[in-house]
């Protein structure tokens, strides 16, 4: 496997010097109308910038980009209105922590059937994305847009000031796993002044998808006695003990500034958080970051980080229109380049992992180019099974991080309380 990736790697970084551009389809300018599209904020932006784009390809379609608010499921219920309604609504984003919940739903246009036949080309797209679209009786329920291959950012100005490794394969092998992680992540810590990572989260998710372990198997078992959430939130205790874990909470501004303040060393997230890094929250400091992999479970180091999905609304007036967007959308090449050139979003589909505006010397992160480590990442990912359940598991489990972390709960009491709270709404 190791040779496999490496090979993964060097083919990545050959990019468009070695291989032809992404092949893509002559559109089909007769197409006309006008298609809704149901979004969230700033995918609605992204979406925006597109536009110039898609109406070069497709200039008699009209799009109406219509961004909701994620916050107390603000899009999730806009979304199941739409589906009732039956009407008003073309296309819709499917978020991944939201596809179990909406994928086995009969408003959704099969798209393996014609004159779609996606099922055609789907396996172009990474194969966990494919087994989250792609219901038992063969129906894709919509595409993959986005994932998001996780990866450890860090502060290598820190690393250095702490007596550490700087370059993205010399951290990478100090922080080989876990226990490492804890026994030198330690040393970039200043008491009450900087820690090494935001939250305990980071870390848990990050061992669950390693070890290969979903909140709930094919069947719909909960799976909170798997040894691995016990060891996940041990090392979150460890990490706590240690100083490591900062106060804050995650996505609140404290929490974000705490970045622009170099108070956080290190950030466990899929490598979309580049973008918030570059935009948002350490704008000021391109050269100071770089990415490697971040410590793994017996060798696994790959875990995914988010990811989104596009489908059609069988009340879709215009089926045809909203076929032409969702598919431009995600495998025209320019419309990939954008999007990760403006958002650092990671496309599901895979022949543009060996384009040149994914392999390139990234000066944000002192002139890296970091799809050596996600191009592997995405390619080895285990697939993890998706459940309605799953907000109300992450829910729990993140209250159970954060009582060990700060010393409310122990690791088991943690575990009970989870175990309670979820079998109860099973």
């Amino acid at each position: 496997m190791k040779t496999i990736l490496k090979g993964f790697a060097a083919l990545a970084l050959a990019g468009a010097a070695s291989l032809p551009a992404l092949a893509q389809e002559a559109p089909d300018t007769s197409i006309s109308g006008t298609i809704s599209v149901l979004t969230w904020p700033n995918n609605d932006r992204t979406f925006q910038a597109l536009l110039p784009a898609f109406n070069a390809a497709y200039p008699n379609i009209t799009v109406n980009v219509q961004g909701i608010p994620q916050a107390n499921n603000g899009y999730l219920n806009a979304v199941q209105r739409a589906m009732l309604a039956g009407s008003g609504t073309d296309v819709a984003m499917i978020e991944i922590g939201m596809m179990a919940l909406l994928r086995d739903k009969p408003q959704w246009v099969d798209l393996s059937q014609a004159p779609y036949n996606a099922g055609e080309f789907i396996n172009d797209f990474a194969g966990f994305t494919v087994a989250n679209v792609t219901l038992p009786d063969g129906k894709i329920a919509a595409l993959p847009k986005h994932t998001g291959p996780g990866g450890m950012f860090y502060r290598s100005d820190i690393f250095a000031e702490a007596g550490l490794p700087t370059t993205p394969a010399e951290v990478g092998a100090l922080f080989a796993d876990w226990d490492a992680f804890i026994t030198e992540g330690q040393k970039l810590v200043i008491p009450n002044e900087r820690w090494v990572i935001g939250n305990g989260e980071e870390i848990v998710r990050a061992m669950m998808a390693q070890a290969g372990v979903s909140y709930f198997s094919a069947d719909g078992t909960f799976n909170i006695d798997d040894p691995i959430f016990k060891t996940a939130l041990e090392k979150v205790k460890q990490a706590a003990d240690a100083g490591m874990i900062s106060p804050f909470t995650a996505w609140s501004p404290e929490w974000q500034g705490a970045f622009q303040r170099g108070q956080l060393a290190t950030a466990l997230y899929g490598n979309w958080f580049g973008g918030l890094l570059k935009r948002a929250y350490a704008a000021d400091q391109s050269g100071k970051w770089a990415v490697t992999q971040v410590p793994g479970v017996d060798g696994k180091r790959s875990f995914n980080s988010g990811g989104d999905y596009i489908g059609i609304l069988e009340g879709s007036q215009n089926k045809e229109a909203a076929w032409a967007f969702i598919h431009w959308v995600v495998t025209n090449e320019e419309s990939l380049k954008q999007q990760y050139q403006n958002d650092d979003l990671y496309p599901a589909f895979t022949p543009a992992g060996t384009s040149e505006w994914i392999n390139f010397a990234d000066p944000y992160y002192g002139g890296q180019n970091v799809n050596e480590v996600f191009a592997p990442v995405q390619a080895e990912m285990t697939p993890f099974t998706l459940n309605a359940l799953d907000p109300v598991a992450a829910t729990a489990m993140g209250t159970a991080i954060n009582n060990v972390a700060r010393g409310v709960q122990s690791v088991d009491e943690a575990l009970a309380a989870v175990k309670a709270e979820v079998e109860a709404q099973m």
